[in-house]
């Protein structure tokens, strides 16, 4: 799948060769400019990537933040005026989210219920306060599901593909194998707790939405595993670069659900996902050329 631009006036700068894009340079902020922008030629598929964070921050990242709560009226009212304008202006014919795909089935029975107006989950099931948080509060229906149904789809995709990561070895091992410093970890999270804060302090969702969505904030999401992880090897443990090499194995897989559901018929998609899933996702697009 090749980049394709929508139109100059969306996206402004972009780069032609021979009537086909190559590449579009960075960052374009369209709906309330808060979103990230790539489209791809040879299928002409216009792809609306919003990385975002847990609307209903259940506090398993290692980054820890503060709390939006989503369901409070501005912040509603705020979802409102970014989903109507997805839906309005671009009708996107597919919505990918971060769900396990082997869960597809699932998904289908919540989103049939929610797009026919009647409770997709029952409260009184739910045994733990997370579970309820989970279903209420969750950008996979807050944002997800309210941009489907606004633009008349008959199904939310699901595209996760769920890994375990065993971050919580991380100072053990970088005690035995004594290549990085074991503060270093700690670090890094305190950092990009202190940019996830520092965004998190702008009351409009959009303007959080767009500073999560800086070229600055995907890069340094994504270079820690670089940076980082991957020094933390010692023959023959390798665990940094196992590390690392899961995290895009997992990107990977859920970047090819895309690819093999994209068909030639979707003129406009659009795919949430937490913020380090959007920095890969960014790198796999610009990088998918045929």
């Amino acid at each position: 799948m090749n980049l394709n631009a929508i139109s100059k006036e969306i996206l402004g700068q972009y780069i032609c060769t021979n009537k086909k894009i190559k590449y579009m340079k960075s960052l374009f902020t369209l709906i309330l400019s808060l979103l990230c922008i790539y489209c791809y030629s040879q299928k002409k598929v216009n792809v609306i990537l919003v990385g975002t964070m847990h609307f209903n921050n259940p506090g398993k990242d290692a980054v820890k933040s503060e709390e939006i709560d989503i369901l409070k009226d501005y912040r509603q009212n705020s979802l409102e005026k970014i989903t109507n304008k997805i839906a309005k202006k671009y009708k996107p014919s597919k919505v990918f989210v971060e769900y396990p795909s082997k869960n597809q089935k699932t998904l289908d029975k919540f989103y049939d219920l929610y797009k026919d107006g009647k409770p997709y989950f029952q409260e009184d099931t739910l045994t733990k306060s997370w579970q309820k948080r989970y279903f209420e509060e969750g950008e996979i229906f807050q944002l997800g599901f309210r941009v489907a149904k606004k633009s008349g789809n008959q199904k939310v995709y699901a595209m996760d593909h769920p890994a375990e990561m065993r971050f919580d070895l991380f100072q053990q091992k970088a005690k035995e194998m004594q290549t990085i410093d074991e503060s270093a970890f700690q670090k890094k999270i305190d950092e990009s707790s202190n940019r996830t804060n520092s965004c998190y302090s702008k009351n409009d969702l959009g303007d959080i939405l767009k500073c999560f969505n800086t070229e600055k904030e995907l890069r340094e999401n994504k270079s820690i595993y670089i940076n980082l992880f991957n020094r933390l090897n010692k023959t023959p443990d390798f665990y940094g670069s196992d590390l690392v090499a899961g995290w895009y194995h997992r990107n990977l897989i859920m970047y090819s659900t895309i690819q093999n559901t994209v068909s030639d018929n979707d003129q406009n998609i659009v795919i949430i996902v937490g913020q380090g899933h959007a920095a890969m996702m960014q790198e796999f697009i610009k990088l998918d050329e045929k």
